[in-house]
């Protein structure tokens, strides 16, 4: 139990860092790092991490609450809004990119 929680802070942490860097230093040489990232399509790299920063640090935040919410509520009731967390972002990031034109 505790070896879960380390890692799933360690993550958080990790995905709460890139966020940061994303959004508020906007340093688009992290852009590599999202799936699906294609240099030639975006047609502005600081726009795509004005948009995906502020997502990475959301999904930072609920993945380091998760292992008190496990305890809490359960596994099942803790990492189910993850996943429906993550999939809105990727549809946020998508609407928001092909309406402001960012690819």
């Amino acid at each position: 139990m505790l070896l879960g929680t380390i890692v799933c802070e360690l993550i958080g942490l990790g995905f709460l860092v890139a966020g940061y860097f994303l959004a508020v230093k906007k340093a688009t040489n992290l852009l590599t790092l999202l799936s699906g990232y294609d240099q030639l399509r975006v047609l502005d790299e600081e726009a795509l991490a004005r948009a995906t920063g502020p997502v990475l640090m959301v999904i930072g935040a609920y993945l380091c609450f998760v292992p008190l919410l496990a305890d809490r509520f359960g596994p099942d009731s803790a990492f189910l809004p993850l996943i429906g967390l993550i999939f809105l972002g990727v549809i946020f990031v998508n609407i928001y990119g092909r309406v402001k034109g960012i690819f």
